[in-house]
């Protein structure tokens, strides 16, 4: 089964490093914009998204993940490359440290370093970036992304396409609801609203209907 990133950034490039230390094998890079004369990532081949593109990479005999970091942005790709009839498949570093009676969705990355506990629920192309920690009992919505460092404790609920910004920490039983957002080093003791940017020690609600 070939496997294609969508997405030729750095996020994409760390995803490629994954699939590498399992073992597998990336056929291509897709992207709609690559830099005028970027041809390669690491000797794998970037492709303009252009129909032709698309066309013939078989669905039968291939598999993605959207390597890209935007929650927004990941859940419209992935919606057009489903309607295509594409598959996804996950991407977790050898490092990772998965417990056991966890869930983990399709098109979900698990980076280096990172601890899911047990009975855990993570969604769909979700994000769970390098040395980040979730604890016992948390569900995490389908698009979100917890960035590097970030720690939940047991018993949290990320609703879909949360992020949480670098270093976050949130504490046991907080809901987060859809689409919120966390700035950097942000301590989380409460509940947050849907479609909200929040930060700082505690954190605080800073604007509202904010769109990532």
């Amino acid at each position: 089964m070939d496997i294609y990133l969508y997405g030729c950034g750095g996020h994409a490039k760390v995803i490629l490093d994954i699939l590498c230390k399992q073992g597998r094998k990336v056929a291509a890079f897709v992207d709609d914009n690559p830099p005028i004369g970027f041809t390669h990532i690491h000797g794998i081949p970037v492709k303009k998204n252009v129909p032709e593109t698309l066309a013939e990479i078989e669905c039968d005999r291939s598999q993605w993940i959207v390597a890209i970091g935007n929650n927004p942005i990941r859940r419209r790709i992935v919606e057009k490359l489903d309607n295509c009839g594409y598959s996804f498949t996950t991407a977790i570093h050898p490092s990772a440290q998965i417990a056991c009676g966890i869930e983990i969705g399709s098109g979900t990355v698990i980076m280096a370093n990172s601890v899911i506990n047990t009975d855990s629920i993570i969604g769909n192309h979700v994000i769970v970036n390098t040395g980040a920690t979730i604890d016992h009992d948390c569900i995490i919505g389908n698009y979100s992304h917890i960035a590097p460092g970030c720690r939940l404790c047991g018993k949290i609920k990320l609703g879909e396409g949360v992020f949480l910004g670098v270093g976050t920490k949130v504490i046991p039983n907080i809901n987060i609801e859809e689409y919120a957002t966390c700035g950097a080093g942000s301590v989380v003791v409460k509940s947050l609203p849907s479609l909200c940017l929040a930060y700082g020690c505690p954190a605080k609600v800073v604007q509202t209907n904010y769109s990532q």
